[in-house]
């Protein structure tokens, strides 16, 4: 039997998060949920998940950024997608591709496109 794929969601926003892990727990994966930047890299660091989705500003502008740097220099495979809203990501002015980032989810996110792209990175 075939374990389930982890995913790691990282958002301080306790009903985005809530709402991301019940749509991806419903299409059968094990989800590992943290609520800040330091907590997503302490889950990272006890089991490399096999996807990470992360928000681009939680505590502070860059917490997300850092994030992904962090896991980048500890991991250069895993896939690791960015969210949020168009506006916050324009803001930023940061190249995800450059940053290390498989690609980014719009919020409010649509529970189909996700899926069909964490899919897209199972082979399925």
């Amino acid at each position: 039997m075939q374990s389930k794929k982890v995913i790691q969601i990282i958002d301080d926003d306790p009903d985005f998060l809530s709402s991301l892990k019940v749509t991806l727990e419903s299409a059968g994966y094990a989800v590992r949920a943290a609520g800040n930047g330091a907590e997503g890299i302490k889950l990272f660091m006890e089991q490399t998940p096999d996807l990470v989705i992360c928000d681009i500003m939680m505590e502070k502008i860059d917490t997300g950024i850092r994030l992904v740097r962090e896991i980048r220099d500890k991991n250069k495979k895993v896939p690791i997608y960015l969210l949020s809203d168009i506006g916050r990501l324009t803001a930023t002015n940061i190249d995800i591709f450059e940053l290390g980032c498989n690609g980014t989810f719009q919020k409010p996110f649509d529970p189909e496109e996700l899926l069909r792209v964490v899919r897209q990175n199972f082979g399925k």
